[in-house]
């Protein structure tokens, strides 16, 4: 028997863009999501929870119920999940053996399915891409309540958020990297990251080794005397600078318990 695809989304380009920047996939990343489903598990007592993102051909686990579970399953047309993809809305199904489509799954029609109801909700981001799914499956037929629902919907948004918020981490931390090395590149004359890394670990407090240090004073980086020991230059400081490696002086507020929030959005936000 010939396996169709399932279909794709009318975005399905533009989408996998979006969950390839996302970095998760084969990101060992169990962990970070984990407790999304088992938040979801204890609210509606469904057997089974899985986040999972799709790439061109798969549905790829990210995390479920039961923490061992990150295998991949083709997006063919028996693949339930796809389907959650091509709707803003959640898939509902309280009987797959029921349901005019599913009933007609070759384990449904041979009594190997494992789960019979079904929810399934699509993790949509902030550029309104269906990146993945949030679904929940029980052994015998069960549809949630209303205020499930509401609740599930509340998880999968925060699901998609923790993703948006993560990808763009990972690109501004890699922004930031790429312009450290081009500025010290540029400013101390030196291509080398044995440099980089050697003035890094200076920036931090921490010591370095002798032969490091060489490298350093040869860049007019560090210099030496008996007070200080080793100490960064003028030079060295305003590298630090152009390589927004310096602290900041952190906002001293005498905090009143009506003006708390506002100080703690205003420090997150300095962080």
């Amino acid at each position: 028997m010939n396996t169709e695809l399932a279909p794709r989304p009318r975005n399905e380009d533009r989408r996998l863009v979006a969950v390839k920047r996302t970095g998760v996939i084969d990101g060992n990343q169990n962990s970070n999501f984990s407790v999304f489903c088992d938040i979801a598990k204890e609210l509606t007592d469904f057997d089974y929870v899985a986040f999972s993102l799709f790439d061109e051909n798969f549905q790829c686990k990210i995390s479920t119920t039961n923490n061992t579970d990150n295998s991949k399953s083709l997006r063919d047309e028996f693949n339930v999940c796809s389907y959650v993809l091509l709707s803003a809305e959640p898939t509902l199904i309280h009987d797959l053996s029921k349901h005019d489509r599913w009933m007609n799954h070759p384990k449904i029609k041979s009594g190997e399915a494992e789960y019979l109801g079904y929810a399934g909700f699509p993790v949509i981001n902030k550029d309104n891409y269906a990146l993945g799914s949030f679904c929940l499956l029980n052994a015998e037929a069960k549809s949630l309540t209303g205020r499930q629902i509401e609740l599930i919907n509340g998880l999968t948004d925060r699901i998609a958020h923790q993703l948006d918020i993560q990808t763009e981490q990972k690109e501004a931390t890699s922004e930031t990297c790429r312009q450290v090395v081009k500025i010290f590149a540029t400013v101390a004359k030196s291509d080398s990251l044995n440099s980089l890394r050697a003035f890094l670990t200076i920036c931090s407090g921490n010591n370095i080794s002798d032969k490091d240090y060489d490298v350093l004073q040869n860049l007019n980086l560090v210099s030496r005397d008996d007070k200080q020991g080793v100490y960064i230059t003028n030079p060295g400081i305003q590298l630090q600078q152009k390589m927004k490696l310096q602290t900041r002086v952190m906002k001293r507020n005498i905090l009143t318990s009506d003006s708390t929030s506002t100080f703690l959005d205003d420090l997150l936000g300095d962080l």
